[in-house]
């Protein structure tokens, strides 16, 4: 009889990093809807999962730090719109800079989907 060689898998399965996804969409929404405290969904994924994440997934665990110091970041940029609103300009890079966070989120959910690194421009490594 033929027998066939037994299939061996080279490629390990992706590990779960749908958490990532959720912490830099969330943190969009968040900041958008509550300016204030828009750093909060990504402190609270950061602090209940970054010790687990860090040994077993340390490129989840970094993009978990990226999300929380863009939310952070973009925290700290609103006041400077609100100041900016004064004089009428902050209205405008309100919202400039909000799709722009949009579309670095969407960017950094790609990066971590494909398994890269992904650092949000204009952002203060705070964390």
């Amino acid at each position: 009889m033929d027998e066939k060689p037994p299939v061996i898998r080279l490629n390990q399965p992706a590990p779960d990093r749908s958490l990532g996804s959720v912490s830099h969409i969330l943190s969009v929404f968040a900041c958008v809807l509550i300016p204030p405290l828009g750093w909060l969904p990504a402190l609270i994924i950061w602090l209940v999962k970054s010790d687990t994440v860090s040994s077993q997934d340390p490129l989840l665990a970094s993009h978990l730090k990226g999300a929380l110091n863009a939310s952070i970041t973009f925290t700290i940029a609103t006041i400077i719109h609100t100041i900016l609103a004064i004089v009428l300009i902050g209205c405008l890079t309100m919202v400039v800079h909000w799709v722009l966070y949009l579309i670095w989120a969407l960017n950094a959910n790609s990066a971590l989907k494909a398994g890269q690194e992904y650092k949000y421009p204009f952002t203060f490594d705070l964390i």
